[in-house]
């Protein structure tokens, strides 16, 4: 028997479904009006957005890290941002020995110090560390001491200047050979707001560098390279909890309770005691919503075992706007919507173990 040799590789557009879900709902795809598209291609992304409504949506879970600042509680999530499902209170170890730069003062971005800044004087500076100082000469060859070397997989910048900043981590033993790490993600730096992110893959060894490769001036008023994370759950609490509260505005170093506030369009979460120590985050899984439906040829961000759900969803939908169509359709394409859509959240679930410990020590003695 010859099969396709392939898997999961079949794209199905926006246009695809649209016309799908017409057939279904008994028009054929070329009648549709330029209208009745846009309106299809608007219900589908009504549809998208309710998916939440019956569960979390286990492709659309992210994570993030969102740098704290002292003495401000509050803090905007991630635009399509649903839900916070996991937080941790979490610092790194610093790595800051051997700080300096191509150009400026590096010394600025290693202190502790938020207020002081190092301006770089051109747009292909670099800072970093040299855990391997002071370096040796062996034969008149600097020698940097490898068993200084260190694991590194996070960073945080704290810019000092706002604008589009391209950037790169790099990584050395020899201060010769300078290997990629990773890109800077963020280019869209804002003075004083911390940008936080790990490596998948971070590497083990004596110097680190951030480096620009295009955009404004480089300024920094913190720069941290890290490793050894160490987190603690933080505690969610409701509003009449927070608001309850008899000094909202007290401040600590272990800021571990929040209130999220589901606001739009940007939730938010309330964080207590408020921070009072640049340097700790909080690391933060979130539910979010589905992509937009973008153009007519483009896909929409559902796994292959939603499509059915989404496509009966679909022509319920289409059906309920065309005129003419048999209300039996409607009922018919809503039954199929329900039955499809039950079966794709039984797959969509987290499957792994649960573990029950119940705690009766208030009836033992």
């Amino acid at each position: 028997m010859a099969t396709s040799g392939t898997t999961s590789t079949t794209i199905i557009t926006v246009q695809d479904l649209i016309d799908d879900s017409a057939r279904r709902a008994g028009k054929l795809a070329e009648e549709l009006t330029v209208e009745q598209v846009q309106s299809a291609k608007n219900a589908l992304y009504y549809l998208l957005s309710s998916l939440p409504n019956w569960g979390i949506n286990y492709w659309k879970i992210n994570r993030y890290i969102q740098g704290l600042q002292p003495d401000q509680g509050k803090y905007f999530m991630p635009l399509g941002c649903i839900d916070v499902l996991e937080t941790n209170y979490r610092t790194v170890q610093r790595l800051t020995n051997g700080g300096y730069s191509t150009t400026g003062n590096g010394s600025n971005a290693f202190d502790g110090n938020t207020d002081t800044i190092c301006y770089c004087d051109n747009n292909t500076s670099s800072i970093g560390i040299n855990l391997g100082v002071p370096a040796q000469n062996y034969n008149d060859v600097p020698y940097y001491n490898t068993a200084a070397s260190s694991y590194m997989g996070s960073i945080g910048i704290l810019p000092g200047v706002t604008g589009l900043v391209n950037s790169k981590i790099e990584w050395s033993n020899d201060n010769i050979t300078w290997n990629l790490l990773t890109e800077v993600p963020n280019s869209g730096w804002v003075d004083n707001q911390w940008q936080w992110f790990d490596i998948t893959y971070g590497e083990n060894a004596v110097m680190f560098r951030l480096t620009q490769t295009s955009g404004v001036n480089m300024a920094l008023r913190e720069l941290v390279f890290g490793s050894n994370p160490t987190a603690i759950p933080m505690s969610r609490m409701n509003r009449t909890d927070y608001f309850n509260l008899p000094n909202r505005q007290f401040t600590s170093n272990y800021p571990l309770q929040f209130w999220f506030d589901r606001t739009i369009p940007l939730p938010s979460m309330n964080v207590w005691p408020v921070p009072n120590n640049p340097f700790p985050q909080m690391e933060i899984v979130y539910h979010s919503y589905i992509e937009d439906v973008g153009a007519l040829d483009g896909e929409i961000e559902i796994p292959q075992y939603f499509y059915m759900a989404i496509v009966w969803g679909l022509t319920h939908q289409v059906a309920a706007i065309m005129p003419q169509i048999d209300p039996a359709r409607i009922q018919y394409a809503e039954a199929q919507y329900e039955k499809h859509l039950r079966l794709a959240q039984d797959e969509n679930r987290d499957k792994s173990p649960i573990f029950w410990a119940p705690n009766i020590s208030y009836y033992t003695s």
